[in-house]
């Protein structure tokens, strides 16, 4: 059976053990072995589904988050199409572990207006990488795929992608609240003194 590998073949592809390969299938988060007669087989499916589960993991996801995140992706995905999951997850810089809420309250920030900034960034945070990795599959990937590239010229693109679409929000942040600032005073909403 050439494209399938044995448990211990996919425990050593994917530096995971037996347990929590069977946990993460019981779990949903990885189909069952494909079965050849008594013996379980794996796929390269499976090897990408538990690559990115271990990504999300690393990302601070819950189980219950990622089983969320996979669920979403179409049971016939290609090993392709999870790699480029996986790929929009690479991070950009050292710098991931900001704590919005602390951080506000430390600046002055009323603890219930910091919980709702909190979370404004994540929900908005959320659809911009909905959208984005939308763009990404319909639009880049097939392009980098035109080009003959595969999916490490992919990630190596959104590395690159990354950094221009934080400066793109962080300006497009600053020009909105520049302009609400405007509206502010503009209607004496807020008083200088």
């Amino acid at each position: 059976m050439p494209d399938l590998l044995t448990l211990d073949e996919l425990t050593e592809r994917v530096s995971m053990s037996v347990r929590n390969i069977r946990f993460y299938t019981t779990k949903g988060l990885v189909p069952p072995p494909v079965r050849r007669g008594r013996s379980g087989y794996y796929s390269a499916d499976h090897v990408a589904r538990l690559e990115l589960v271990r990504e999300l993991q690393e990302h601070g996801f819950t189980l219950s988050a990622i089983k969320g995140y996979i669920d979403r992706i179409p049971a016939d995905a290609t090993p392709s199409d999870i790699a480029l999951h996986l790929s929009l997850l690479a991070p950009v810089t050292g710098e991931n572990d900001v704590d919005v809420h602390d951080g506000l309250v430390g600046i002055g920030v009323p603890t219930s207006a910091a919980e709702a900034c909190a979370e404004v960034y994540a929900r908005h945070g959320q659809q911009v990488a909905d959208e984005l990795s939308e763009i990404v599959r319909t639009h880049v990937w097939p392009a980098v795929r035109d080009a003959g590239g595969g999916v490490e010229d992919l990630r190596a693109l959104v590395h690159r992608l990354k950094p221009l679409t934080i400066a793109g929000l962080v300006t497009a942040y600053e020009q909105a609240m520049d302009a609400s600032s405007d509206s502010y005073e503009r209607k004496g909403s807020v008083q200088r003194t």
